[in-house]
C-alpha cells in the first residue's frame, strides 16, 4: 500500500475485522481507500495507518445482537491452529470449534454453517461459539 509517498505493508487484521480468505478477492492493484494516520515518526519517516477503524468495530454490541445461546447463520472465513473462523452477516467474527459429531474435514472455508453463541471475551475482544451443522 501506498501512502503519502510512504510504502506500508499492511496484513489481513490490519484491513478489515472481518476474516477474508484470499485478500486478493477483496482490494485490487490502483483501488483507493480509506485510512486514518494512526502515528508517525519523522525521525524514521515511519507512518502507521489503519484501514479498518474507518469502520465500527462490529464486536461493539454482539453480546446484545448475538447473546449467549443463540444460534447464527455464519460464513467459514478461515481456519488455524483447530480454530474457524466465521463470519456472521453483521460483520462480526467468531471463533468456532466443531459440536463432538463434527471433525475439521466436514467442512471447508466458504460454507455456511449454523453455530451456537458460547461466550464473549471483553479483553480479547472475541466472540466464541460452536459449529453445530451445515447449512
Amino acid at each position: 500500500m501506498e501512502c503519502f509517498g510512504h510504502d506500508i505493508n499492511l496484513t489481513q487484521r490490519d484491513l478489515r475485522y472481518t476474516a477474508i480468505p484470499d485478500l486478493r478477492d477483496a482490494y485490487h492493484p490502483g483501488e483507493e481507500l480509506d485510512c486514518i494516520v494512526k502515528s508517525y515518526d519523522a525521525g524514521n519517516a515511519a507512518l502507521r495507518i489503519s484501514v479498518k477503524e474507518t469502520e465500527s468495530n462490529p464486536f461493539e454490541g454482539a453480546e446484545l445482537r448475538h447473546p449467549v445461546g443463540s444460534r447464527r447463520q455464519a460464513r467459514i472465513a478461515g481456519k488455524y491452529g483447530g480454530g474457524v473462523f466465521c463470519n456472521l452477516p453483521d460483520g462480526t467474527v467468531c471463533m468456532c470449534s466443531y459440536s463432538y459429531q463434527h471433525e475439521d474435514a466436514d467442512f471447508m472455508v466458504g460454507d455456511t454453517v449454523i453455530l451456537v453463541v458460547q461466550r464473549y471475551d471483553a479483553e480479547k475482544r472475541q466472540m466464541y461459539g460452536k459449529i453445530l451443522s451445515k447449512w
